[in-house]
């Protein structure tokens, strides 16, 4: 189920902020299109099999339920051999089946509550269907907590946390599983578990506050890599805006202490990589880009709750891809993305990206439609002699593909270019010999499309040259300048104001400093980096 918030709704691009499955959205602060995230309503430290979900039948667990009937008998054939039933000469017997049938009634639970989150991530079945398999699962699950024979303090705690996490597979916020796992934590203040389950339910509820007092004080009692990746979506989508860069850097952070406890589990690196992510829309530095993509390629080659399964995954991919104006690779994440699930946006990203491909392809192709005559006064505005010390003047047609040192491009601004998105700043450019190119601007503001104008003069300096195509269209291709770095573009000879600069500091953090306790990547630590 994929329920929209309309308080808080965003282009297509993306999700709603707010959890529908129990999953991470993007942040309030900014309506920019930006990403989906990762689940909070996974159960802490549990390790999931993704297989596909088994028949409901025998009470909706299917062998769970048939192993249950096996330790039933067995134990009623026990209680007759106590009575003085004739057991002798089954001895044999006895044993093999106890090992293989015999189930402890907390086992047939926690087989439930796994039952439950594979259910949940079931994307392909409807919202009805779904709902009504987990729900008569959780009754069940219910039933079996309610059922064991241990009715002490710590069972009874335990008992309330159970019960709280069924209710709490839900997508949508339970009044059920907040009242039982505030039972939990009151029985038991040091069940971290429970703690966690809780916060995800404020999540849910939209109390963020509470959330993140729930992974805090989780925290307090013991660390661990769940309360603190889940602690790092809470951050980054509370507090006010005057925090907001403080907020994102203490994400990061929380997502790479995570990493720190178990680098080879891929949900933390998948919180890390939405983390890059979301800071890339406040500094727009490609820098947090690049950080992301390496922290989902290594969430999906983990050995420990890989993200390969993941739709979010390849769709949050899709749209690094996209900004990148890495088109085929964007292409194909959201293909995979909608195979995975089948009620994601993604075909209408691939529709996009294709008209806006061939658009531009066609605009490249004619040169803007303009006569002979208008591309000469065009090309008037560029000076005929112009200098950049230590670098050489070339043409579009003298560069070479990739960046280009030691060169600089000069240009006319012909038009600017309108994106669904803010990222990057484009425009349309035509150098000395009347070929046309797209020029990309990153780490500069959207509002910079206003103010440079029509008939203005770009200096280009140690451009980077790429050919952006999709497959399906060979045959539509055009040229594009990317300029990642700002200040090696210059405007009628003045370099960018300050204002146009949308990240005024410099990241000294890298993505290769995901610390220790000690402040320190461990050896281990970087080699599985590398």
């Amino acid at each position: 189920t994929h329920t929209q918030h309309t308080a808080l709704t965003r282009p297509r691009t993306a999700r709603a902020f707010f959890p529908t499955r129990g999953q991470e959205h993007r942040t309030e602060e900014t309506d920019t299109p930006t990403h989906r995230h990762t689940a909070l309503t996974t159960a802490p430290g549990r390790k999931i099999k993704r297989t596909a979900e088994e028949p409901l039948e025998n009470g909706g667990f299917g062998k769970e339920a048939e192993a249950e009937a096996a330790a039933a008998a067995a134990s009623k054939q026990e209680r007759e051999g106590k009575k003085g039933m004739p057991v002798a000469n089954n001895k044999e017997n006895a044993g093999s089946s106890s090992k293989e049938n015999a189930v402890k009634p907390t086992e047939l639970v926690e087989r439930g509550l796994e039952k439950l989150e594979r259910l949940g991530k079931q994307y392909t079945l409807g919202h009805a269907e779904k709902d009504r398999r987990m729900k008569k699962l959780i009754a069940q699950v219910c039933k079996r907590v309610d059922a064991l024979e241990d009715k002490g303090p710590e069972a009874k705690a335990r008992a309330a946390w159970w019960k709280g996490q069924a209710h709490g597979t839900l997508p949508e916020y339970s009044k059920e599983a907040e009242a039982f796992l505030r039972d939990a934590v009151k029985l038991a203040p040091g069940l971290v578990e429970a703690w966690n389950c809780l916060g995800t339910e404020y999540w849910k509820k939209k109390d963020l506050r509470a959330a993140a007092d729930c992974f805090r004080g989780a925290l307090k009692e013991r660390k661990n890599k769940v309360s603190l990746r889940k602690l790092s979506m809470v951050v980054r989508n509370y507090g006010d805006e005057q925090t907001k860069r403080e907020r994102l850097a203490e994400s990061v952070s929380l997502a790479k202490q995570a990493i720190a406890l178990d680098v080879k589990d891929g949900e933390s690196w998948y919180v890390l990589g939405n983390a890059y992510m979301t800071s890339f829309f406040t500094t727009f530095a490609t820098v947090d880009l690049e950080s992301c993509l390496k922290a989902y390629e290594t969430a999906e080659r983990s050995s420990i709750n890989p993200a390969s399964s993941n739709p979010d995954l390849y769709y949050n991919r899709a749209n690094v891809h996209k900004y990148y104006e890495q088109f085929q690779e964007a292409v194909d994440g959201y293909k995979k993305a909608q195979l995975l699930d089948p009620q994601l946006p993604g075909q209408d990203q691939v529709d996009n990206i294709h008209r806006f491909v061939k658009k531009l392809d066609k605009i490249i192709s004619t040169k803007h439609g303009f006569k002979a005559k208008r591309l000469l006064k065009f090309a008037e505005f560029i000076p005929p002699k112009c200098e950049i010390r230590g670098s050489e003047r070339k043409e579009l047609d003298g560069l070479a593909q990739g960046e280009n040192k030691g060169s600089f491009v000069v240009g006319v601004v012909i038009s600017p270019i309108t994106r669904l998105e803010d990222v990057p700043v484009s425009f349309i450019v035509m150098d000395k010999k009347t070929n046309m190119f797209v020029l990309s601007l990153y780490g500069v503001v959207s509002t910079l499309k206003n103010d440079i104008k029509i008939g203005d003069t770009l200096y280009i300096n140690r451009p980077v040259l790429k050919r952006i195509s999709v497959n399906e269209f060979k045959e539509r291709s055009y040229p594009c300048i990317t300029v990642s770095n700002p200040a090696t573009l210059s405007i009628n000879g003045n370099a960018l104001p300050k204002k146009a600069f949308a990240n005024p500091f410099v990241r000294v953090e890298t993505f290769s400093t995901a610390l220790t306790k000690e402040g320190r990547l461990s050896d281990s630590q970087k080699e599985q980096k590398s």
